[in-house]
C-alpha cells in the first residue's frame, strides 16, 4: 500500500509553419492550442489547472518513449511567454519521442500517452489527442480479431469519429476515451468467458481481524479461482497467520502471502528481511504465492540497491526453497515523481536480475493519484513486452480518499470506487498473458455482502462464469 502520494501520424496536421532562424530551440518548440469540454480556448494557467484537476495538483507530464514507455524527461511543458497567459509549449527531443499527461474525459481522468510530430510549429492539442486515441482504438481491434464489439462501443466509436470529421476534436477525444474503455471491458470478458480458469479473482487483506466471516465474503464472491492476499505485518510472529491459511484453504481460496508491504520496506534492514523471509517462508509452507516485493519502485521504499537486494533475496529464495509461485509489484506511476521511479524506468533498470525468479509482474494501481485509464492497452503491452515470461496482473487497486484525478463520479468517492472496479477488472482479464486480479486493498474495510462494490465485483465475475456455456467459440 502506498504512503505517498504509438503514434497515428496519419492524422498529425501542423496548422501554423515552425519559425525558421538562428535559434535552433526555437524552431524544435511546439506550441499547443488547447480548448475545454465546451470548446472554449484556455491558457497556461488553465491548461494546467485541468490537467492537474485543480490548483496545487501534482505535475504530471513528461516526455517518454513511445514503445517502451521509459521516461526521458518529467515537466518538459511550459508556458509560451513565460507567464500564466500563454501557451503550453515544450521543446522537442530529438527522435521519436511521446508526451504524457493525465487529462479529463467523460468517464474521468486518463493518462494519454499522445504521439509527438516530427516538427516544431503550433498544433491543436485536441487534434492530436483525439487522434491518437482513434489510433489506440484501431490499434485495440487489429489485436483482438475475435472481439465482437458491443452496442455502446460501436455507438462511442461511431460518435468519436464523426467528432473528429467535423473537426470538433474535444468532443472526438471524449467520446473515443470513453470507446477504449468500453471495448477493453468487453473484450475482457469475452475473452475470459472462452478461457475458463486462467484467471486470479483476488482480495487484500491488510489485516485479519475480520477472521472466518471476512473470508466467507471473498468467499462467496469469487467460489471459483478467489485468491486471498495477505499482507503480514511487521513485528508478527507467521503462526499468527497460519489458522487464517487454513481457514482459506477450507473455502476453497489459495493464498498469496506479502513478506513486507512496502510502507515498512524501508524500515528494515537487508539482513533483517532476509531472515524475515526465511522465517515466514519455513514457517507457512501452505501458502500457494509468495509476493517478494511490494510497489518496489515507490520512492518511499529506501535506497534502491536496499530494494533490489532484498527483492532478489526473497525470489530466489522462495524458489529455491518451495514448490510456490513468486510475484512482484510494481507501482503506476508515469510522471509525477522522479524519471528514477517511473514503472518501467525502474524496472528496466533493477529487474534484470530479479526476473528469472518471478513468475507473475502485478501493477499497484491506485487511480486517484496516478490516473491510467484510455492508456491501459498500452501499459499492459509494454509490461508484456518487458516481461515475456512472466503473467501481468493487478494485485492492488483502490480508489481512496483526498484530493486527487477522478474516475467514473467527480462527486461521489463510493460511484468512483465501483467504477474503478468493474473497469479495471474486467479490462485486466482480455490478455493471452494475464493473471487477472484485482487483489481490492481495503477490502475487508470496503466490500461487505451486497453493498455497491461488492455487487461490482460480482458482476464482472457472473458475466465472465454464467457467459462460458454460452461462448460462441473458442478464442485464439
Amino acid at each position: 500500500m502506498l504512503i505517498v502520494l504509438a503514434g497515428c501520424s496519419a492524422y498529425f496536421s501542423r496548422s501554423i509553419p515552425a519559425t525558421v532562424g538562428a535559434d535552433q530551440e526555437a524552431t524544435r518548440r511546439i506550441v499547443f492550442h488547447v480548448v475545454d469540454a465546451e470548446g472554449k480556448r484556455i491558457d497556461w494557467n488553465a491548461f494546467r489547472r485541468l490537467e492537474e484537476n485543480g490548483p496545487g495538483g501534482y505535475r504530471n507530464d513528461a516526455l517518454l518513449d513511445p514503445a517502451t514507455l521509459v521516461l526521458a524527461r518529467t515537466g518538459p511543458l511550459f508556458s509560451s511567454n513565460g507567464m500564466g497567459d500563454g501557451d503550453p509549449s515544450l521543446t522537442l527531443p530529438r527522435g521519436t519521442s511521446s508526451l504524457s499527461l493525465a487529462w479529463p474525459a467523460g468517464d474521468g481522468y486518463s493518462n494519454l500517452v499522445i504521439a509527438l510530430p516530427a516538427d516544431g510549429g503550433t498544433y491543436d492539442f485536441n487534434k492530436l489527442a483525439a487522434a491518437q486515441v482513434l489510433g489506440d482504438i484501431r490499434v485495440s481491434l487489429v489485436q483482438r480479431p475475435w472481439y465482437h464489439p458491443g452496442t455502446k462501443f460501436v455507438g462511442l466509436h461511431r460518435m468519436a469519429k464523426s467528432e473528429f470529421a467535423r473537426q470538433r476534436y474535444a468532443q472526438s477525444l471524449d467520446a473515443g476515451v470513453r470507446a477504449e474503455m468500453k471495448l477493453l471491458a468487453q473484450a475482457g470478458v469475452a475473452y475470459a468467458r472462452a478461457h475458463p480458469n486462467t484467471e486470479d479473482w483476488g482480495a487484500t487483506f491488510d489485516t485479519i481481524r475480520g477472521r472466518v466471516a471476512g473470508l466467507k465474503v471473498e468467499a462467496n464472491l469469487y467460489p471459483k479461482d478467489g485468491w486471498l492476499r495477505i499482507c503480514f505485518d511487521p513485528g508478527v510472529k507467521p503462526g499468527y497467520y497460519a489458522a487464517e491459511i487454513s481457514h482459506a484453504h477450507a473455502l476453497g481460496l489459495r493464498v498469496v502471502g506479502q513478506i513486507t508491504d512496502s510502507s515498512e520496506m524501508r524500515r528494515i534492514s537487508v539482513g533483517a528481511f532476509e531472515r524475515r523471509t526465511r522465517e515466514y517462508v519455513g514457517a507457512l509452507p501452505d501458502v500457494d504465492e509468495w509476493e517478494t516485493g511490494n510497489e518496489v519502485n515507490g520512492n518511499w521504499l529506501g535506497s534502491m540497491s536496499s530494494v533490489v537486494a532484498k527483492t532478489l533475496f526473497a525470489s530466489k529464495y522462495v524458489k529455491e526453497h518451495t514448490r510456490a509461485r513468486v510475484l512482484v509489484t510494481l507501482y503506476w506511476e508515469l510522471g509525477t515523481g522522479r524519471a528514477a521511479n517511473a514503472i518501467f524506468n525502474w524496472a528496466q533498470t533493477n529487474m534484470t536480475s530479479i526476473a528469472p525468479y518471478v513468475d507473475d509482474i502485478g501493477v499497484s494501481l491506485y487511480p486517484r493519484q496516478n490516473p491510467m485509464g484510455e492508456s491501459f492497452d498500452r501499459v499492459v503491452s509494454a509490461l508484456h513486452a518487458a516481461f515475456p515470461q512472466q503473467r501481468i496482473m493487478i494485485t492492488e487497486l483502490d480508489y481512496d480518499r483526498g484530493r486527487g484525478w477522478w474516475w467514473g463520479s467527480q462527486d461521489s468517492i463510493v460511484q468512483g470506487r465501483d467504477a474503478v472496479a468493474a473497469a479495471y477488472q474486467s479490462a485486466i482479464m482480455g490478455y493471452a498473458y494475464s493473471g487477472g486480479g484485482t487483489f481490492w486493498w481495503y477490502f475487508v474495510e470496503e466490500v461487505t455482502p451486497n453493498n455497491a462494490l461488492y455487487h461490482a465485483l460480482k458482476t464482472v465475475y457472473t458475466k465472465v462464469h454464467v457467459g462460458k456455456a454460452a461462448a460462441l467459440h473458442r478464442l485464439p
